[in-house]
């Protein structure tokens, strides 16, 4: 690591945004636990200020699904909406050569008539337990050679809570790299229930040529009814209200959902590495792996339907590790990291500190030396292990204790598919010379695909182009909002202040992808379906009437 002069590091972190005079002036980034929000910043920016009912509500209305992704409860009902992306390995698991769902969609109007999802669960957080204060105990008092004695005390606890019979499920959650701890409490539902999805062409509007862009035209939902006693689950404390108008532009909205994991704290050190050979190796793996997919699929038409969904992942993987790679490549936020960690050294003023930093560059710095000098296969593996198992537990442990000391519970820590809340407001960005508008409109999606002359992918089924004149073309159909979100968020809804569905997360922009690593307020951006575009679609379109009322009161 190359250090800066004190005048180069002062003028650097005023013009790239470092640190922040005040909360008012804070992006709105954060992946947020839920008992320690920027309060200060959503007072003074927002005029908001969450209570205590208010996140309990919002903590027990959202749900994690097992399969990758998150969701809510929608109606009193045990109605739960999520993205079609995410229900589609469900989807099809249910499915069939002769009786697919996929292609087609599913719709399923009667209580007890909806397709049980094979081994799908879904995880509501019921409860929050604080352990830091007896884990750092423990930890203090272990003598065990490996130190590592304390673990089966987190654990113990773990077992005490967790009631198999009742559906209760405790999992611990160890957070900023050790120095505070939580218990999660959960209710597990493992009989989940399809009751709708649109067909898959309208869901992935666009196919992979749209993935991750924007504008987008998507009907990215799917619905399931969770059931207990073979009874709907009775979920009228905790669901969330539609707001049929859904997100306005500069709205506040909220996003609670199960971001699956960031790298936040990698060094500047570790970020060159990966923008030069570690991601670089990623893109071209995913790449083969594709390839091979798409010639098995190609060979016969079973391989066709049965890897559908595993292409599809394939796919949107390697998109993103792209995404991944173009924004490790980009010398302005590249740049912002290594001042952060010059802050971070300078805010520490301990020379451990800063040695930990030179110690991880070193080590990156002797690998990339044995790669360009094509040294054996063994002595790189050998490399490897010596910085992954020797060299960066003791650095990274040292900085991220310093990081800690330094900010506390005022950052944020890496996600870990848990129950994080995010918010931001409803905002479009510019690219390049372009704006880019806040929302997308039902006559876009029709625009497009006229445009392209109903050509794949961006063909329309026959009862959307059948029904156009009935739908209300002005009707907002997604939209974007500066939410900091990442894979795991898929399925999220997008609440407004009174903890209403404004929206439901599907996807991120394709600037929003190096978010593994950073948050650029500048141009990321969370992709949401609109409330007020899927409740058009489904009455209008698959005229899902009591699907319809169910979600919006009767309204």
């Amino acid at each position: 690591m190359h250090s800066t002069s004190f005048v180069s590091f002062a003028v650097a972190v005023l013009a790239l945004g470092v640190t922040f005079p005040s909360s008012m002036a804070r992006p709105d980034e954060g992946m947020w636990l839920f008992d320690s929000l920027p309060l200060k910043v959503l007072k003074e920016k927002y005029n908001f200020e969450p209570t205590a009912e208010w996140l309990d509500h919002v903590r027990l209305g959202s749900v994690r699904f097992d399969t990758g992704g998150s969701g809510s409860f929608v109606s009193p009902n045990g109605l739960v909406m999520t993205n079609h992306h995410v229900a589609l390995t469900t989807i099809q698991e249910v499915s069939t050569p002769e009786k697919d769902w996929v292609v087609p969609g599913f719709s399923s109007r009667l209580y007890g008539s909806e397709v049980h999802g094979k081994g799908l669960t879904l995880r509501q957080l019921i409860e929050v337990k604080d352990v830091t204060k007896e884990m750092l105990a423990a930890k203090a008092a272990d003598k065990s050679d490996a130190g590592n004695a304390w673990r089966g005390k987190l654990e113990e606890m773990c077992a005490a809570i967790t009631d198999k019979e009742k559906h209760i499920e405790a999992q611990p959650v160890p957070l900023y790299d050790g120095n505070q701890f939580r218990i999660y409490v959960y209710h597990v539902y493992d009989d989940v229930r399809l009751v709708f999805a649109p067909e898959k062409q309208v869901a992935f509007y666009g196919g992979d040529l749209d993935n991750f862009t924007y504008p987008r035209y998507c009907l990215d939902c799917a619905f399931f009814r969770v059931y207990e006693n073979d009874k709907p689950v009775d979920s009228s404390k905790w669901y969330f209200q539609w707001d049929v108008e859904g997100a306005k532009t500069d709205e506040l909205i909220f996003v609670s959902g199960h971001p699956g994991g960031t790298e936040r704290s990698l060094t500047h050190a570790e970020l060159e590495f990966n923008r030069d050979i570690r991601v670089v190796q990623q893109v071209d793996r995913l790449r083969q792996m594709l390839a091979t997919t798409k010639q098995r699929m190609d060979s016969n038409a079973k391989d066709a339907f049965e890897l559908r969904d595993q292409y599809f992942g394939i796919s949107n993987s390697l998109k993103a590790i792209e995404g991944h790679l173009a924004g490790l490549r980009d010398p302005v936020m590249m740049k912002k990291m290594q001042v952060r960690d010059e802050e971070l050294i300078a805010k520490s003023g301990k020379p451990e500190v800063k040695a930990a930093f030179d110690d991880i560059a070193k080590a990156y710095a002797d690998y990339r030396t044995l790669i360009d000098s094509k040294g054996s296969r063994e002595d790189m593996m050998a490399m490897r292990a010596k910085i992954d198992r020797k060299i960066a537990p003791a650095a990274k442990a040292a900085i991220n204790q310093a990081r800690f000391d330094a900010y506390g519970t005022a950052n944020y820590p890496d996600a870990t598919f848990t129950l994080r809340l995010t918010y931001g407001t409803v905002k479009g960005y510019e690219c390049g010379t372009t704006l880019v508008p806040p929302k997308t409109t039902m006559n876009g999606l029709f625009e497009r695909n006229v445009s392209f002359d109903n050509a794949p992918p961006f063909d329309l089924p026959k009862q959307w182009t059948d029904k156009k004149d009935k739908l209300k073309l002005d009707t907002p159909f997604n939209f974007v909002c500066t939410a900091d979100i990442i894979g795991g968020n898929s399925g999220s809804p997008i609440l407004d202040r009174d903890a209403k569905v404004v929206g439901l997360v599907f996807d991120g922009n394709i600037e929003s992808l190096p978010g593994n690593y950073w948050f650029d307020e500048r141009i990321n951006r969370c992709v949401g379906v609109h409330s007020a575009g899927m409740i058009e679609a489904m009455s209008v379109i698959y005229e899902e009437h009591a699907l319809v009322k169910e979600l919006t009161g009767g309204k």
